[in-house]
């Protein structure tokens, strides 16, 4: 075996966990939900693509102990990339949500090698829907959410804030659990 495929499956053996630690409550525990694959149907992406008909997909799995959520987060689905790829509508990045025992919030960092993305996100509950708000890299204040989430299905939303104090509707995106 290849010393990089052993070095791949040490990394996968230690990062990945079975479950959520004890330290986080039930009651805390925004993202468990979240763990399995999920195909995603993309109905708004820095524009409206919705002829293009662009399909993505999430994973999401506790780690570190299970002090934390991870997701890798593919658009266009792998089999449908190429190289060609617009880099404004290719997404292969992670967020990594993790759980603070001290204030019991999560924070969120998500970053894309292909676009240079790098935000960093706090997390707050607003009734059924999880909100998650902070700053691009660039400064630009931005609020994801989760909303209609089911143990089958979610809508996630990604907004940046415009000079106004007005939202932007960025990305739109219908989670269906495969």
């Amino acid at each position: 075996m290849a010393a990089t495929k052993i070095a791949t499956i040490g990394l996968m053996g230690v990062l990945a966990a079975g479950g959520r630690s004890a330290e986080i409550p039930e009651s805390a525990d925004c993202y468990g939900w979240l763990t399995g694959s999920w195909r995603l149907d993309v109905r708004n992406y820095w524009g409206d693509v919705r002829a293009l008909g662009l399909k993505a997909e999430a994973h999401f799995a506790w780690v570190l102990e299970g002090r934390a959520v991870q997701d890798v987060w593919i658009a266009p689905i792998r089999a449908n990339r190429r190289a060609s790829d617009s880099r404004s509508t290719n997404r292969y990045g992670t967020s990594v949500r993790t759980f603070d025992p001290n204030t019991r919030t999560w924070q969120v960092t998500w970053f894309n090698p292909v676009t240079g993305a790098f935000n960093v996100l706090h997390t707050r509950m607003d009734g059924e829907r999880i909100v998650q708000e902070g700053t691009q890299g660039n400064g630009r204040r931005i609020r994801w959410i989760f909303d209609e989430i089911t143990d089958q299905t979610f809508h996630w939303t990604g907004e940046q804030q415009l000079p106004d104090g007005s939202w932007r509707l960025e990305a739109e995106f219908f989670g269906r659990r495969r």
